[in-house]
């Protein structure tokens, strides 16, 4: 079993004719890559806090109606957590803003206490793990499950909710350290470390312990780090809807290639060059296809299948 962590919530996107109106849509990028992993065939869980409220009730039946396991999931009494989205386009990712406070988010988060044997990797990542009110836990967790399993992260920054650069970056990179690999976009790495390339900040992640670390660039694909490798892949050219849960797309089809081929759990050896670069050309053509859509809405495995071979 795969393990996610993180947040769920409501995404409002803005109704492209009505001005004045919103869109509400299940989301959080955690959640994205639970329902895309699933979606891809992997045997998922998912490790949050999920309002009992009636949009809790919406994300429980979604991630259970996708063959999500929510053994992991602690419920609240308190609303869902909330996100006004800022569309993007296909050179630039979509922008956020939180409504976090007084939310079931704002609960312990229900990592189990001892590590279960069926999982044999655990993703972290987005707003639940690098801010600061549940950062000790999500260390405490990955340092449980480094000797058990593998380890995925995606810092997916949000500026709104963790504003402070460098207690960020400094959590960031303890994160990362703790990581097999890790997926960060552009957008992240640019705010992160102001004036520094990406290329120059993956090779200096992949120094402090992952296997690999990727960069998605939008319309440019990616660029990962295999030790002092540097692979880049294309982005298929589609007609973009909108860019939301594309990052999310491109983790969930990551780990799900990872996961076919057997490259998951702390017994896989590391990644060559040729397999890194596989993974991550399914990885963009998954992320492609969520592009031609509103909204996350993740592809199933023969969908990235057919747009490989197209």
């Amino acid at each position: 079993m795969i393990l996610i962590s993180g947040e769920a919530l409501i995404d409002l996107i803005p109704d492209p004719i009505k001005s004045s109106a919103y869109d509400a849509v299940l989301g959080g990028s955690p959640y994205n890559v639970a329902i895309g992993l699933s979606r891809l065939g992997a045997t998922t869980g998912f490790i949050s806090r999920l309002s009992a409220d009636g949009n809790g009730e919406a994300l429980a039946a979604s991630l259970a109606e996708n063959g999500v396991n929510l053994g992991y999931v602690a419920r609240d009494p308190r609303p869902t957590m909330l996100a006004f989205v800022m569309r993007g386009t296909a050179k630039t990712g979509s922008r956020y803003s939180f409504y976090l406070d007084a939310t079931a988010y704002d609960g312990p988060w229900p990592f189990p206490t001892e590590w279960p044997s069926a999982a044999h990797h655990l993703h972290v990542g987005s707003v639940a793990a690098v801010d600061a009110r549940h950062a000790q836990s999500v260390l405490t967790a990955l340092a449980a499950a480094r000797p058990r399993a593998t380890i995925s992260f995606d810092p997916n920054i949000r500026p709104l909710v963790t504003p402070d650069r460098d207690s960020v970056a400094s959590l960031v990179e303890h994160e990362v350290s703790l990581a097999h690999l890790v997926k960060a976009s552009e957008e992240d790495l640019e705010w992160l470390y102001p004036g520094r390339s990406t290329e120059e900040t993956l090779a200096a992640w992949a120094k402090s312990g992952p296997q690999f670390c990727v960069a998605t660039m939008g319309e440019r694909g990616a660029l990962a780090m295999l030790g002092n490798e540097r692979i880049e892949v294309p982005a298929p050219h589609v007609e973009v809807v909108d860019t939301v849960g594309a990052g999310d797309s491109f983790m969930s089809a990551l780990l799900s290639a990872m996961d076919r081929d057997q490259a998951l759990g702390a017994e896989a050896p590391a990644p060559s060059r040729r397999e890194l670069e596989s993974w991550l050309r399914f990885a963009a053509a998954a992320s492609a296809i969520t592009c031609t859509r509103k909204g996350s809405d993740p592809p199933r495995r023969a969908e990235v299948e057919a747009a490989l071979v197209a």
